[in-house]
């Protein structure tokens, strides 16, 4: 397969996310959850549950659009 870097950079835009359900974009896609820890939501539920049980709290989320 021919890469072509236009589309290629287009694919890379931060500002765009990537559409899975999309074929031109999945092909883009790399799943990493698997090395990111797959069960995190589970770990942050049980984080947030232990240490604020009935007061709301504020959680910071960051990562690469996509």
């Amino acid at each position: 397969m021919k890469l072509d870097l236009t589309k290629f950079y287009q694919a890379c835009d931060p500002s765009k996310t990537l559409v899975v359900g999309n074929a031109q974009d999945r092909q883009y896609y790399i799943d990493f959850s698997s090395v990111r820890g797959g069960k995190i939501i589970g770990e942050l539920e049980r984080t947030i549950t232990r240490l604020s049980p009935d007061e709301p709290t504020c959680q910071l989320f960051t990562g690469h659009v996509g």
